[in-house]
């Protein structure tokens, strides 16, 4: 089987047992359901509640802090409540407060998909398996939302390389039969599974960076330009193919794609910010950072981020130092743990009180993390 057609293999077979529930359900429902006499009721599998492992580090924490949550609370079980532990990413909180719902309402695959992804924020990877183990086959189910077909065939991936293969066989099912859906759709109603269908690929994609098969992956993205007329998705797509070459030091084929992505723009005046930040990740690649300047008015902390790696690297550490402090100060938001990570790094190297400085740090950034914080990214 050539390289293209296997993205877009479908089964005939596969096309007329789904085309036959059509008329049926939603077009986001449709999916190839196996003749299977009853299906499974999931279930939580009991464990201990997670709880808040941030507050046995904080110092100065006072007991009326708004930032603990007790998800075991009445008050708290609410829908709200659970919106308010994600856009906080209290991932334990959210996960304690989905074993409480779902002990009763068992067949919400919703709340389902959010319990399994806060779970892979926390990489408790062996209860996302052991829980999808009591859905049975999840082809026996009529409404499963696609989301959480996709998260349990990446699961093996997030799990270790030898479950590598696992994923991908999982993926490779999960596009063949997509393709088959697109097969039988209109035109008019194809832009859902299209989207479904980018996808999955971008997730096998990013398998293959982790076996470091960087053929397979540009073979995906090169087919997804060659079938795209949105000018606006080919230049992200060869940006992408610019950030995967780099990180395999193939300067020369990560130019091409950076030309190519040029060549697309109506005009070359003025780039677009992802134009200027891919030309300072040439610039960090090269070690051009001299002549690096800062050609953009900083204000994405991605950003900044880069270019305190490129201050450190010219041997301004303070200057680096000021910038990630000013970034945490000045936003809230900007407070992420490999930018969290990076300052205390810097701190270790910059002075013999970073333990002091590391502890200071926590009380400040204790007023706005939520209970989902890694701990690592403190260096204790």
């Amino acid at each position: 089987m050539s390289s293209q057609s296997i993205w877009f293999a479908y089964d005939p077979h596969w096309a007329s047992t789904i085309r036959a529930r059509l008329n049926e359900i939603d077009i986001s429902d449709l999916w190839l359901i196996e003749n299977v006499t009853s299906t499974q009721t999931p279930h939580i599998i009991p464990d201990k509640y997670l709880g808040n492992p941030i507050q046995q580090i904080i110092t100065k924490k006072s007991s009326d802090n708004e930032n603990s949550f007790d998800p075991l609370r009445g008050d708290h079980q609410t829908i709200e409540s659970l919106n308010n532990f994600l856009q906080r990413q209290c991932w334990r909180s959210a996960v304690d407060w989905t074993t409480n719902y779902l002990l009763k309402y068992p067949n919400d695959y919703h709340i389902w998909f959010i319990r399994f992804a806060c779970l892979i924020k926390l990489r408790l990877f062996q209860t996302i398996e052991n829980e999808f183990e009591t859905f049975g086959n999840l082809n026996s189910y009529n409404k499963l939302p696609f989301s959480l077909r996709l998260l349990h065939a990446e699961l093996p991936i997030y799990m270790d390389s030898n479950h590598f293969h696992d994923g991908l066989d999982r993926l490779f099912r999960l596009l063949m039969i997509t393709n088959t859906i697109l097969s039988i759709l209109p035109k008019d109603q194809t832009q859902l599974w299209h989207k479904r269908r980018l996808r999955i690929l971008y997730s096998i994609a990013n398998c293959y960076i982790l076996m470091k098969r960087i053929d397979l992956i540009i073979s995906i993205i090169e087919n997804q330009i060659i079938k795209n007329e949105n000018l606006e998705q080919q230049i992200e797509l060869y940006l992408l193919i610019v950030r995967i070459l780099l990180q395999t030091v193939d300067d020369y084929n990560a130019q091409r794609a950076f030309d190519r992505a040029l060549n697309l723009l109506p005009s070359q005046e003025n780039l677009p910010k992802e134009f200027l930040l891919t030309k300072e990740l040439f610039s960090l690649f090269r070690n051009d950072l001299l002549t690096n300047k800062l050609i953009i008015t900083l204000k994405n902390p991605i950003e900044i981020n880069n270019h305190c790696v490129i201050l450190l690297y010219m041997s301004k550490m303070k200057e680096s130092l000021d910038l990630y402090e000013k970034l945490i100060r000045d936003k809230q938001e900007n407070i992420h743990e490999a930018i969290i990570y990076n300052i205390c790094t810097i701190y270790e190297l910059e002075s013999f009180r970073f333990t002091q400085k590391k502890h200071d740090l926590i009380d400040y950034i204790s007023q706005y993390i939520g209970d989902g914080f890694s701990l690592t990214a403190l260096k204790l």
